[in-house]
């Protein structure tokens, strides 16, 4: 190369130099130290191109240029956008990593609100990661991280609705200890996915794909990763089957909670039965294994089951017996449920264990086939229990029968007066039978798994039949309640009837009095009217329910057409309301209506007015003295009338 070429180089080298020198911090801070200067991206959205140079001081970069970071074109800047700064300038090895990463991998399909280095580390303000001031020093990573992953409507986009990775583990045992602690050693959100290398757990080489989470955890947890590397999970996973559970699946991801959290009620020990039930309860699951998917059930039927179930904290749990991580193959000499280590499994709790009571089943399956003498005995308790309670049932029944009868005869040779119309008879009865459909078949509907639900499905009654029942007796209640509410309003005698049936003042201090009575602070009993208290309580109910029942049973049943004038959330309430009015409807008829029927002393086995709508007078005289001296004052002045006619003729 001659001195001429040389020299001119050297020229040019150094015309380019003053060019770019002008470019400069200072240069550039002419135009952005303006807080009012911004830049229209598109026709709703305007950016500030304001920077504060204040925000450099402290910097890792404070030394650099704006150059340095961000590209400027020669025509800059006549409203030429510039590209994004690149940190691959300095960093090359780092950003490598982050262009494999799942935030470079979605910038690269164009997935804008995927993070870059400057949503991590900050913009001009990049502090050192020893920092206590930087985004992504240990007590603040949390809060970085968060600004998009507690962002729902950032998570949205990505399939997670309401998850919020970040408060639940603050709620974790890690968060906990990290937020008593932001210097401790303990598990953060890049010490398991990672910092720059961040990868979808489904990339084999991701920190968190299931075959490397183990190892992932093992950092921290090193002789529980090896401990479950022996099991019998881990072996299953390494063959393909991905249904075998890692650390994530039985401990969580990120809400994992300390193994001596909580109360002896909500003990850890005892949520490894729901734990492990989570797949072992499973019949399609364990179908794939050529395991029995009713391992759960059987163990609940033994004391350490439903010791477990009353949340005893010492109570045997699956982990107590199989172990914790390293659990294994029954077959495996090495696992705890082999038939020659069951003697110190068993003595873990039990002491003076013999081979005869380790061999004692826990998992109580197939009764006939594997002790058939106790399979015998149960049969024939089965039996027993039917044919002598069977028959003390039918002995007794005959007994009440026959005073019920007797009660019946005597009624015959006692003066009667009518309590109800014949009507009412009849009607209380459609009542009963209505009632009784209507309780059956709408609980039926609610807990189908219930052995009197699965014999009456057993007997025939499909969902056709049962919804269709639930409807009929549904309108006849309904009918029959607008035939009482006829009676009320257009007779001479059922507006008495309402009238009478309406709470008074009277009722209140009945009440006191019959309570002071039976509490023997007083020796008289109140006197009642055509009505007590308890009937008008009851029978007001009763208006109620039919009233709410009616009125939401309507609105399940036909929903498309409620639908056109009522809000959505009617529905759901209207259900709650059915529901829970069944259940109170159900419990009053069973406690207040059938004691005072059936069980109260002064009527037992039955009050049987209901059978022909009347009383007796001296029964009249003994529950409504009232209306007996009513009845009695009014007899004599209709016979004093009579023998003044009879006089006067």
């Amino acid at each position: 190369m001659n001195v001429k070429k040389v020299l001119w180089l050297w020229i040019l080298l150094t015309f380019c130099g003053l060019l770019y020198a002008q470019m400069d911090n200072e240069t550039c801070m002419e135009c952005h130290s303006d807080p009012e200067l911004t830049r229209v991206v598109n026709d709703t959205v305007e950016v500030s191109l304001f920077v504060d140079s204040a925000h450099l001081q402290g910097s890792v970069h404070a030394d650099f240029q704006c150059t340095d970071c961000h590209a400027v074109g020669e025509d800059h800047p006549d409203d030429v956008p510039l590209g994004e700064p690149t940190c691959a300038n300095c960093h090359e090895d780092v950003y490598e990593e982050y262009e494999q990463s799942i935030h470079g991998l979605g910038r690269k399909q164009g997935i804008q609100i995927a993070a870059t280095c400057w949503d991590c580390h900050g913009t001009h303000n990049i502090r050192s990661a020893v920092d206590s001031s930087s985004k992504v020093y240990g007590k603040n990573l949390l809060k970085t991280c968060a600004s998009c992953h507690s962002n729902t409507e950032v998570m949205r986009q990505f399939g997670h609705k309401r998850m919020d990775p970040v408060e639940l583990y603050a709620e974790s045992v890690h968060g906990r200890i990290f937020a008593e602690d932001p210097e401790a050693n303990v598990a953060s959100c890049i010490t398991c996915h990672g910092s720059h290398d961040i990868k979808p757990a489904i990339d084999p080489n991701s920190n968190l794909s299931e075959l490397n989470i183990p190892e992932t955890c093992g950092t921290c947890h090193d002789a529980e990763a090896e401990e479950y590397t022996q099991s019998i999970h881990w072996i299953s996973l390494k063959r393909g089957h991905h249904e075998s559970p890692n650390c994530t699946d039985c401990h969580g991801e990120h809400n994992i909670q300390s193994y001596t959290n909580g109360s002896p009620f909500e003990h850890p020990e005892l949520e490894a039965t729901k734990v492990c039930a989570g797949c072992h309860s499973s019949e399609r699951l364990m179908e794939r294994f050529g395991l029995d998917y009713r391992r759960f059930e059987s163990y609940f039927r033994t004391y350490h089951g439903l010791a477990v179930l009353k949340g005893s904290p010492r109570a045997a749990t699956c982990t107590s017996c199989h172990e914790t991580h390293s659990i294994r193959d029954s077959h495996d000499t090495l696992a705890t449920t082999n038939p020659k280590n069951l003697v110190n499994t068993c003595s873990q709790c039990h002491s003076n264990v013999t081979p005869e009571f380790a061999q004692i089943e826990v998992h109580p399956i197939g009764l006939k086939d594997r002790n058939y003498i106790a399979y015998l005995l149960r049969a024939f308790y089965k039996w027993m229990i039917f044919i002598v309670i069977g028959g003390m049932i039918l002995h007794n029944l005959l007994i009440v029968v026959y005073h019920i009868r007797q009660k019946r005869r005597a009624k015959k040779y006692s003066e009667l007066v009518p309590r109800f119309q014949t009507f009412e008879v009849y009607q209380h009865l459609l009542l009963i039978l209505s009632f009784g459909t209507l309780v059956v078949t709408g609980f039926a509907l609610k807990f189908p798994d219930a052995y009197w639900v699965r014999a009456l499905y057993g007997m025939g009654m499909d969902e056709v039949i049962r919804s269709t029942l639930h409807r009929i007796a549904a309108i006849i209640m309904l009918v029959i309640s607008l035939i009482q509410a006829g009676y009320f309003i257009f007779s001479r005698k059922g507006r008495e009837e309402i009238m009478a049936l309406m709470p008074t003042r009277k009722d209140l201090t009945d009440f006191w009095q019959n309570m002071k009575f039976y509490l023997g602070l007083s020796k008289e009993k109140p006197k009642y009217d055509r009505f007590d208290y308890t009937e008008k309580a009851e029978y007001l109910a009763l208006i109620w329910g039919v009233i709410i029942m009616g009125a939401t049973g309507f609105m399940l049943w036909f929903p498309e057409f409620f639908a056109r004038f009522l809000p959505n959330w009617f529905f759901e309430a209207a259900e709650i309301v059915h529901y829970y009015e069944a259940w109170l409807a159900s419990l009053a008829i069973l406690v207040w209506h059938w004691f005072f029927v059936i069980y109260h002393p002064d009527v037992y086995p039955m009050n049987v007015t209901w059978v022909d709508g009347k009383i007796s007078l001296e029964e009249l005289k003994h529950h409504h003295p009232l209306e007996y001296e009513r009845i009695i004052k009014e007899r004599k002045e209709k016979y004093n009338k009579k023998a003044i006619k009879k006089n006067d003729s």
